[in-house]
């Protein structure tokens, strides 16, 4: 991940109206600055550099106040903010646990792990069929195929395509390789995978009917 240990001491990022465009745009910051952006509706572009501007889904009554919400995010991170006036705030408001922020909790339990077995014990989110999130993935690329689908566009029957296409030829063999990955590290060891724990219980046995029909 690109988390900083001290994100205070990444460059500053600024937040300001371009004054060609009329777009608020964002510049600077590492990382974890750009994710925070984006998850507070600004969209990347790459042009040499990295930078960010206001996504067209906020109307302009409300450009103010995300704006505000970038600054108050990215400064809960520990990050200086160089803001336009009508964009500034002396507030932050932390981050929530997101779900990238869950998969790399797990990357990094997995590296950490005491033994094959309980790395195959971690994989069971990754590979569980129907809502892991190998099979979420799945699920995201069809519904975006879904979409291009139903827009048509000259181009949107391709790109709808292509989703299925990565989902079925990229995605596919992922998990076609991680589930015997995770059996084989499974069979190296019999015992629980995670220290603290143990296997589920059986459970009870039904009851004996009697001679009468009825159970005891």
């Amino acid at each position: 991940m690109n988390e900083p240990a001290t994100p205070h001491e990444a460059a500053p990022v600024t937040v300001a109206r371009d004054i060609d465009t009329g777009r608020i745009i964002a510049r600077g910051g590492d990382g974890l600055a750009h994710g925070i952006l984006e998850r507070t509706f600004f969209l990347r572009q790459v042009h040499g550099t990295t930078w960010h501007r206001m996504s067209p889904t906020v109307l302009p009554a409300g450009q103010a106040a995300v704006a505000q919400l970038a600054v108050a995010r990215l400064q809960a991170a520990g990050y200086r903010v160089e803001a336009d006036a009508e964009y500034a705030t002396e507030t932050t408001q932390d981050r929530y646990v997101t779900d990238g922020r869950s998969i790399a909790n797990l990357a990094a339990a997995i590296r950490d792990a005491a033994s094959p077995a309980e790395v195959s014990d971690r994989l069971e989110e990754v590979t569980a069929a129907h809502d892991g999130i190998l099979a979420a993935l799945d699920q995201l690329l069809h519904s975006l195929a879904a979409v291009y689908d139903g827009l048509g566009g000259p181009a949107d029957r391709h790109i709808a395509a292509r989703m299925c296409y990565l989902a079925e030829h990229r995605l596919g063999p992922i998990t076609a390789d991680l589930l015997p990955t995770r059996a084989e590290l499974a069979d190296r060891s019999t015992a629980p995978a995670r220290p603290g724990t143990s296997l589920p219980a059986a459970p009870p046995a039904a009851p004996a009917p009697t001679a009468s029909g009825r159970t005891r």
